[in-house]
């Protein structure tokens, strides 16, 4: 668990996002942007939250967490449905065994809860939206929950527009435009798929279920995850984020076994 004093990048930030929203004090939750999803066509929301002050996540680090949930249902509610399908890909693996998936995707969804519910008072209330350079400075983990192809790319590009660092992940790879490599890492499960996202363009980040995937990534010159191997954070790491900071950075997997 993380100490509650506020980090270095996120004193600076909070400073400047109250200047940039004309607020004396930030929010918990910001609605960014509502629309349909580009995978159902389902009513949904990109929500920031973990905004007004250091998220505990011992793994990430402190960083404002950007997640995309259904706008009429939680997202612990919607993966119990297999109402997932608004936000999670049918390529991904991990999606609810409702919708013929594993029903193994790491996040906590009901801690979720507090975040949809807030969201949903700021669309009755009709505050959603944010100032061009609001996330100038911070530091923002992209697709906290939720696959972030549901939401157009002209958003994401606006959202992370003078970013500190970000990261951001899509199993839905196969289907996008090149343009999402500037900003997305491959979401891969096999070895295989790892190689074929890499032909396509794309830095990867896998999932090792063995030794022998272990080998296979390593001989593609993929790189153990740092939290894994020097328990580096995401927050101080910042490596997932696409292309931004240069496309023949090396790309990464992380062991599950």
């Amino acid at each position: 668990m993380l100490a509650r004093t506020p980090t270095p990048w996120r004193r600076a930030w909070n400073a400047h996002a109250r200047a940039a929203l004309a607020r004396r004090r930030l929010p918990s939750t910001l609605v960014l942007w509502t629309g349909p999803s580009a995978f159902d066509g389902s009513a949904i929301a990109l929500v920031a939250h973990r905004v007004n002050a250091r998220s505990q996540n011992g793994k990430t680090g402190d960083m404002v967490q950007v997640s995309i949930m259904r706008a009429d249902m939680a997202p612990v509610d919607a993966w119990r449905a297999g109402a997932d399908g608004a936000v999670c890909p049918d390529a991904c693996a991990h999606r609810s065994r409702p919708r013929g998936g594993a029903g193994t995707c790491y996040v906590n969804k009901a801690r979720l809860t507090t975040a949809h519910a807030a969201a949903v008072r700021e669309i009755a209330a009709g505050t959603v939206g944010f100032p061009p350079g609001l996330f100038t400075g911070a530091i923002v983990r992209g697709g906290m929950e939720g696959d972030p192809a549901a939401v157009p790319l002209k958003v994401w590009s606006r959202v992370l527009a003078g970013v500190k660092r970000h990261t951001l992940y899509t199993a839905d790879w196969r289907t996008l435009p090149d343009a999402w490599h500037a900003y997305a890492m491959a979401s891969c499960d096999t070895p295989a798929a790892a190689a074929e996202a890499t032909a396509r363009g794309w830095r990867v980040f896998a999932a090792s279920a063995s030794d022998a995937d272990d080998v296979a990534y390593q001989a593609a010159g993929m790189r153990p995850c740092p939290s894994d191997t020097v328990g580096l954070t995401c927050e101080r790491c910042g490596g997932c984020d696409g292309h931004a900071r240069g496309a023949r950075r090396p790309s990464f997997y992380v062991r599950l076994h």
